[in-house]
């Protein structure tokens, strides 16, 4: 029993959040496949796949292999909260999902296998929240985001910022207006391009202007040429 038990441990553990989709998490999300009845519960396989597959997983994969995954859906349904908040994080009510982490939360701590996990696996579900969140939109009020997941605009800022840094959200921060802007390839490119030219062109005018200083410097001008005065038009000599 103390190995088969150390195995569930390990199939609930840090090779499970860390390795996107890895064989821990084969194993929640197949439950059929599981043996070790007697070391975890039913509801635990749902809550322990759940919050494995909000760790690891996309939006796409939660939908196709967990929410509409009939195997899983089975042990979801012993486990009413982990069902839940696994469908608010799929439909982006994250503050609801937030809450419903903090109120699973204190039994999760108190689990002998599961507990050294729940705060690295709880704070990749909220990166992912984070990214999921600003995914679709071009920018977004911090404001709003923060209300969204129950912090402050400053708090948010600082994750947002590690995000950013870690390559998993691309865009920047206008820390003035507490708005956070995607920053696509394309226009990422586009400015660098606009940038260039605009290079170019003050050098080219700086060249120019130096050019014309010295010329006027050393008196070196192309000056219009002077007309000189004739006999009225159409007059004759006399003889």
């Amino acid at each position: 029993v103390g190995a088969a038990k150390a195995k569930a441990a390990a199939g609930g553990g840090g090779g499970t959040a860390g390795s996107g989709g890895g064989t821990g998490m084969g194993k929640f999300i197949h439950p059929d496949e599981l043996s070790f009845n007697y070391v975890l519960a039913p509801q635990d396989v749902a809550t322990f796949g759940a919050l494995c597959a909000l760790a690891t997983f996309d939006r796409s994969e939660l939908g196709s292999r967990v929410v509409e995954e009939p195997a899983l859906k089975s042990f979801l349904d012993l486990a009413p909260d982990t069902r839940e908040l696994v469908a608010d994080f799929y439909n982006s009510r994250y503050s609801s999902c937030l809450a419903l982490l903090a109120k699973i939360k204190p039994d999760l701590q108190l689990d002998p296998f599961f507990s050294k996990h729940v705060e690295p696996i709880y704070g990749m579900i909220r990166s992912r929240a984070l990214v999921q969140y600003f995914t679709p939109y071009s920018s977004v009020n911090m404001a709003l985001m923060a209300e969204a997941f129950s912090t402050t605009v400053d708090d948010l800022q600082k994750e947002l910022a590690q995000l950013i840094l870690s390559k998993e959200i691309k865009g920047r921060i206008d820390s003035h207006k507490k708005i956070v802007y995607a920053c696509t390839a394309d226009s990422e490119a586009a400015t660098f391009d606009r940038a260039l030219k605009s290079g170019l062109e003050y050098e080219r005018q700086t060249v120019a202007l130096l050019l014309r200083m010295e010329l006027q410097r050393h008196d070196f001008c192309i000056r219009p040429a002077r007309l000189v005065a004739g006999p009225p038009r159409g007059g004759h000599d006399e003889d």
